[in-house]
């Protein structure tokens, strides 16, 4: 693409309509030799809906454009800060020291997204962050999903953590803290799911006892 032709495309990203941006978007794609070098400039200053349009044809490339998306997991939009994420993840940047740092992004889903791929890399780093988001996050949701992925890649070293979830406010939460104990543990003191209020005490006591035993030996 002649340098005429770059600049029209540049000035057609500001267009109002969103097809007319695409299109843009992938003509420079296609007919830059370094198509970041033109990307990165004008995300600077682009509104949301040419960021997001860019992003979603750079993430569509089979070019790599990974310190683009870097940049993205900063935006003040946390749709492309997901997306980021897992850009990142797909093209294998993604990174256990950004991961953890972005556990304290104050969207859950991001969070949420982050927790998944945490886990796969199995890094001991990453699993005791996991533990650790476990019992300290503000959103049940993700307290949830990360003591599921702890019965998944945790481990007994774990249990410490996950008995403090035992006494959280949220009774999803408990419950899923007490099947997530089995799980690594192998051991059982009652089904918390369908136990009455009574009941699940019962079980969360038991829970407790145990650690106060196995927590002296270790």
């Amino acid at each position: 693409m002649k340098q005429a032709g770059i600049e029209q495309a540049i000035a057609d990203l500001k267009d109002d309509s969103p097809d007319i941006k695409r299109m843009a978007a992938k003509a420079i794609l296609k007919g830059c030799p370094s198509p970041g070098d033109i990307f990165a400039p004008v995300l600077k200053d682009a509104d949301n809906t040419t960021t997001k349009i860019i992003y979603d044809v750079l993430s569509d490339s089979s070019h790599d454009f990974s310190s683009i998306f870097m940049d993205a997991t900063k935006d003040t939009d946390p749709r492309i800060r997901r997306q980021a994420i897992r850009y990142l993840f797909r093209k294998g940047t993604f990174k256990i020291d950004d991961g953890i740092k972005w556990l304290d992004d104050h969207d859950p889903y991001v969070r949420r997204r982050v927790l998944s791929y945490l886990a796969w890399t199995r890094e001991h780093p990453a699993i005791e962050k996991i533990a650790y988001i476990s019992v300290t996050d503000t959103d049940p949701v993700v307290q949830k999903e990360a003591l599921k992925l702890l019965g998944i890649w945790g481990s007994k070293e774990d249990a410490g953590l996950i008995i403090r979830a035992l006494e959280d406010d949220n009774t999803d939460v408990r419950i899923q803290a007490v099947k997530t104990l089995e799980k690594i543990t192998g051991e059982e003191f009652g089904n918390p799911v369908g136990a009455s209020e009574d009941e699940l005490e019962w079980i969360t006591a038991k829970w407790q006892g145990w650690w106060e035993i196995m927590g002296e030996r270790s």
